[in-house]
């Protein structure tokens, strides 16, 4: 009897770990993120600026990484989220698999402020995914902002090798979802990206 007792309790702590989530906090606007070891929950809040809230919304459940539910449209394009005003492009001859130097170019009337922070992701299984870090925390940023004049551009050097090391052959994508504009006082940030092939 006392074999079965520990047998049994030794299944309800499998059972456990292998079912009970972990809440994680995407840096996408406001996604949470339940991870087991088995399955992943996650219900979307995420920025994007041709909605009308500025968010798109909604939940996705994977089982061993493999999507089986969820009310999100499928990704049907690799084309990034773009605005017509304010452009990102990679800087010619400077993609490594360690970095690259952006530029972003303000082609609106009126000035725009933006931080360091960047997300970058891999399109893989015809869905963009968020890259791990090295150490599997978030990556800190100085608090720095940086002004863009009314059709001005300017450059951003990043090194992803410090964070991400180096990029494997692929699609990626970099965004930043900080973008406001200077002398408003909206608090709706906007996002621009940028797609490239290692």
């Amino acid at each position: 009897m006392h074999k079965k007792s520990r047998m049994l309790w030794i299944i309800v702590v499998i059972l456990l770990i292998l079912l009970i989530p972990i809440p994680v906090r995407l840096k996408d606007g406001g996604s949470i993120e339940y991870k087991a070891i088995i399955y992943t929950y996650t219900k979307i809040h995420r920025l994007n600026e041709t909605s009308q809230t500025g968010y798109e919304e909604g939940w996705e459940l994977k089982i061993f990484g493999i999507q089986v539910g969820g009310n999100m449209n499928p990704y049907k394009e690799k084309e990034p989220l773009q605005s017509d005003f304010i452009k990102l492009k990679v800087k010619e001859n400077t993609l490594t698999s360690k970095g690259a130097t952006f530029i972003i170019q303000n082609n609106t009337e009126e000035e725009y402020s933006y931080g360091e922070p960047y997300v970058l992701e891999k399109f893989e299984n015809n869905n963009w995914v968020e890259m791990k870090t090295l150490d599997g925390e978030p990556l800190s940023w100085n608090a720095i902002l940086y002004r863009l004049k009314p059709k001005e551009e300017g450059e951003i050097p990043i090194d992803w090798s410090i964070g991400y090391g180096k990029l494997e052959s692929g699609t990626y994508r970099i965004s930043k979802h900080d973008l406001r504009k200077s002398m408003s006082h909206e608090s709706r940030s906007y996002s621009i990206s940028v797609e490239f092939d290692i």
